[in-house]
């Protein structure tokens, strides 16, 4: 599963049509994302849809593809007061009810340890969405004993570089979750993953997908923040290889 981060209709676009799986779906990806606008969802929601018809692509003959909304209310530090939470809590409802299948969420307190009170509010409330943790993850100081409990609440993948700035620094700790919790929990890595190095993280973690933004490197401020769709392609036809060989 090759799952891409965007930040805006044309991002979506280019991803799904280059070969993404899954959209995490965020606004300003230049200071770590934060939760979408209802008015972008509903475009990218529409744009799958509009996608599907041009491929004279039925329901029943494909599943559409999936799209994640990150819910991160402002960027900076992962502490957020009892107001922000709440806030969180309503714009996850709303990615929900305009057509987003899953949410991507995550909170700490002192010391970087998961806040587990939200966690289980977001779990109870919403027990029938895929739930995620975002990078958040990265920061937590117990994670062995930190995913048994995110498994208790349902939650389904772990956003994650392993704790590095990259993923590609961190494979050791991507293995050692992956390989103690594989079967239950999707362990994605992510940070700085690129066709370069796609191969030995999937390698050296046992993985089974990836994440990324795949921003091109045009000098065009526009362009630059767009995802690369030959990035996206070569990273996708890597994927796939090792799914192959890796059955």
């Amino acid at each position: 599963m090759l799952e891409v981060c965007v930040d805006s209709v044309e991002g979506a676009r280019i991803a799904a049509s280059a070969g993404a799986q899954r959209i995490e779906l965020s606004e300003r990806l230049e200071v770590g994302g934060i939760t979408p606008s209802q008015s972008l969802i509903r475009q990218a929601i529409d744009l799958q849809e509009s996608l599907r018809a041009d491929l004279q692509i039925t329901k029943s003959q494909s599943r559409p593809m999936k799209t994640v909304a990150l819910i991160r209310c402002r960027p900076g530090d992962f502490y957020f007061g009892d107001v922000e939470l709440q806030h969180m809590h309503d714009e996850a409802q709303a990615a929900i009810d305009l057509g987003c299948t899953g949410i991507a969420v995550g909170a700490s307190v002192q010391g970087n340890g998961l806040n587990w009170d939200f966690l289980e509010s977001i779990a109870h409330r919403f027990p029938n969405v895929e739930r995620v943790i975002h990078r958040v993850f990265d920061l937590v100081p117990n994670p062995m004993l930190a995913i048994p409990r995110l498994l208790d609440l349902g939650y389904c993948r772990i956003l994650s570089s392993g704790g590095a700035e990259r993923a590609e620094d961190s494979t050791e700790q991507l293995r050692a979750w992956q390989e103690a919790f594989g079967e239950k929990m999707e362990i994605l890595p992510a940070g700085g993953i690129s066709r370069l190095n796609a191969t030995e993280i999937l390698n050296r973690t046992g993985c089974r997908q990836l994440h990324g933004s795949f921003r091109g490197t045009s000098l065009d401020s526009q362009q630059s923040r767009l995802p690369a769709a030959d990035e996206i392609r070569a990273v996708r036809f890597l994927l796939d290889q090792w799914l192959a060989s890796h059955r």
